[in-house]
């Protein structure tokens, strides 16, 4: 064992990967957490933080480099915190993010013979994301940082292009960073809490080719109104600039005002032969083409009838909902976010959907509603409170269909609706974030009793 910067250097055999990409080994009864290690590898590691029973290490060099390593397509993999597995083969990418719901699910007894499909492969590995979010600095007299943080720190990599952005999205961030640079605008100072713009997020309509530009700012001013316009000129595909006006020291993104700069407040996008308006503030999956794949297998799995009605729990903008509402007798979305519900009933009424109506409230908040045939979860990463479930569990739908960003959330609210009554009948892990540790999973479950 070697010493340098008073830091430990260990030679390390890889054996798993851990649950957010990192290849985990063991040293002197500890597991070692090592950004961009690969199991089968033997590497060098420069230990960061050692603890009692687990450590963190940088990767120094591979000793013994694993058959599945490819080379990544970003010269920025390793530095930029947003791809976590990109050094990886994207079929072999499926297979880790399918043993991570595997390992997920046997951590529960009742859904340790529980099958779990292959992982589905995106149509586009790479420059499949819709959305970009980007927070921007200040350096002195370099001027300035546009970019991601690195993994597991506050520092800011400066980003040029981000090869799983999709094209159009990529090609107004070009004109945007352009702008930008030579524009008034003030980037924001965290520390002294001076000047506007702390963060710049760009979404783009895949089918479309629309793309609505969103500036997270601490005041709006000339320089804002003057960049956007510009940008509106520039830019055929920008159809609207958005303010949105954010003054907390927090890390928190968004603040709760919108203020139209230029154009419009939202874009129009297609999902499954239905069109949507997609405004700064609502929820979109992030990869357009995946999300349709996955949101077509959730309609055929729920087997929806004619006489059904059916309840689209943390419904968004209505995306399910109003695909539900196409087959069923009547649709209630519940959401939250007023923003997504005033979207959501936006979409409904541009789709020509009178069966369908949406409520502005927490899911928990609203169990008595929840009684139905059909129930769609699509919670976030935490998953359903305890008393949702409950609810779900005392009215007994026949069908549930749940939608998980999160395996280990997903697998205990899965144990407690076999607690119910309920079977396990069909898991299927979606690649929906290729090149990141993260898998979306879809289940159907069936009423037992």
């Amino acid at each position: 064992m070697k010493k340098q910067n008073d830091y430990q250097i260990i030679e390390l055999p890889i054996d798993t990967f851990g649950r957010h990409g990192e290849g985990v080994g063991t040293w002197l009864n500890r597991s070692v957490y090592v950004n961009d290690a690969l199991p089968g590898e033997v590497v060098q590691v420069q230990l960061s933080v050692v603890k009692q029973s687990y450590a963190h290490g940088k990767l120094m060099t591979v000793i013994k480099s694993s058959p599945e390593r490819v080379t990544p397509p970003c010269p920025l993999f390793g530095r930029c915190g947003g791809c976590q597995l990109m050094h990886l083969g994207d079929q072999h990418q499926r297979r880790v993010k399918r043993e991570r719901v595997v390992r997920a699910f046997e951590a529960y007894a009742s859904l340790k013979q529980v099958a779990i499909e292959a992982c589905r492969a995106s149509p586009q590995p790479l420059h499949y994301r819709n959305k970009i979010q980007l927070p921007v600095e200040g350096c002195g007299a370099a001027g300035w940082k546009i970019g991601l943080y690195a993994r597991d720190s506050h520092k800011l990599v400066d980003i040029e292009r981000c090869t799983v952005h999709c094209a159009v999205g990529e090609d107004v961030y070009r004109r945007v960073r352009m702008e930008l640079l030579r524009s008034k605008i003030v980037p924001y100072d965290p520390v002294a809490r001076t000047g506007e713009l702390r963060t710049l997020l760009i979404k783009s309509a895949i089918h479309t080719q629309e793309v609505l530009v969103v500036l997270v700012v601490t005041q709006i001013s000339e320089a804002l109104r003057t960049f956007a316009q510009t940008l509106l000129n520039a830019c055929p595909s920008v159809k609207g600039v958005v303010a949105n006006v954010n003054q907390r020291a927090s890390n928190t993104l968004l603040g709760e005002t919108f203020y139209v700069l230029a154009g419009s407040e939202t874009i129009r996008e297609q999902v499954n032969g239905l069109q949507f308006h997609l405004s700064a503030a609502s929820f979109f999956q992030v990869n357009t083409e995946q999300a349709e794949l996955l949101y077509q297998a959730a309609i055929d799995l729920a087997e929806i009838q004619s006489h059904h009605r059916v309840v689209d729990a943390y419904c968004g903008i209505g995306t399910l909902a109003l695909q539900a509402a196409r087959l069923a007798k009547e649709v209630m979305g519940i959401e939250s976010v007023a923003e997504a519900i005033e979207d959501a009933r936006k979409n409904a009424a541009l789709n020509n959907l009178t069966n369908v109506v949406f409520h502005c409230a927490k899911v928990e908040d609203n169990v008595e509603e929840l009684r139905s045939d059909l129930i769609f979860l699509n919670p976030p990463r935490k998953g359903c409170e305890a008393r949702v479930l409950e609810a779900i569990g005392s009215a007994s739908p026949a069908t549930v269909i749940y939608i998980s960003c999160d395996p280990d959330t997903l697998a205990r609210d899965l144990a407690h609706f076999v607690r119910f009554g309920y079977t396990v009948d069909i898991v299927i892990p979606f690649d929906m974030f290729p090149q990141t540790a993260h898998v979306e999973t879809l289940v159907k479950l069936s009423n037992s009793i």
